[in-house]
């Protein structure tokens, strides 16, 4: 897939590595749908864009409610002629207590939002991006979600894991409709609210958690390179990355064994 001219949508693109994915895909020459549910940095991430002469407009959306991934897709399909590339990137403030101390409504929001919202939202796609003869789809998850080891939020971890089965699941796609669907997992990225979260962590919580040096860490707009070179290679579908620390990154093998792997119970 060729990036300019094509049509972007972008959840949860008012900061961090939503906003990285929107500019570098407007600077790529995609007209970049913006959503988000602060209106404030939606909009400033449209201004960002236009301001370098790219083409942008923002769609106040929460990814959870159906009725508002509905209207995010019209509205791309009526701002910008129709949808090529989705980006499923929005997540919620994920903040103690966790689950099983916090209360139902707020491990659920979790679960909603990165999970749920991305399934609705690549469901509700499929249909305008059939109308242009296909397009791609890539699923932000986390590293948090790789692996067996045992995470401070266990719903997040679980939404993530999620997001990347869900992928692979969906390789059929790209034979059957044209729609690519893949997946990054980054680890620690330097985004906004890292950079200042980082200094506060201790030595330990920076051991235990497997924390990066700031500079080793990658930055949004790495990993919307990343983002940008699933989307462009129409080779891939139902794939994920692991993005490590910042230049490292591996496609995980499809055909990954974890009987193989494992130890004989």
């Amino acid at each position: 897939m060729d990036i300019p001219g094509k049509v972007a949508l972008i959840t949860g693109a008012g900061y961090g590595i939503g906003r990285g994915i929107a500019q570098q895909l407007a600077a790529a020459g995609a007209s970049v749908v913006v959503n988000d549910v602060h209106d404030e940095h939606g909009r400033e991430t449209v201004a960002r864009i236009e301001s370098a002469g790219g083409k942008a407009a923002f769609v106040h959306a929460d990814v959870s409610s159906e009725d508002d991934v509905r209207r995010m897709m019209s509205f791309a399909q009526e701002t910008f002629g129709g949808l090529d590339i989705l980006v499923n990137n929005a997540a919620n403030k994920i903040q103690p207590p966790f689950y099983p101390y916090a209360s139902g409504d707020a491990w659920r929001q979790t679960l909603d939002v990165c999970l749920v919202g991305t399934m609705m939202a690549t469901q509700l796609a499929i249909k305008p991006m059939s109308e242009r003869g296909g397009g791609a789809i890539v699923n932000v998850s986390s590293m948090a979600g790789v692996g067996f080891t045992p995470h401070d939020s266990p719903e997040y971890a679980a939404a993530k894991a999620g997001i990347m089965r869900f992928t692979a699941t969906l390789a059929p796609l790209r034979e059957r409709l044209n729609i690519r669907v893949n997946c990054i997992a980054p680890n620690w990225v330097a985004t906004e609210k890292v950079r200042s979260y980082v200094p506060q962590l201790t030595a330990q919580q920076r051991a235990d958690w497997w924390v990066p040096d700031m500079d080793e860490m990658a930055t949004p707009e790495d990993i919307a390179d990343a983002v940008i070179q699933l989307g462009c290679d129409d080779s891939l579908g139902g794939r994920v990355m692991l993005y490590g620390r910042r230049g490292r990154k591996w496609l995980v093998p499809v055909g990954l064994d974890l009987i193989d792997l494992s130890e004989e119970a």
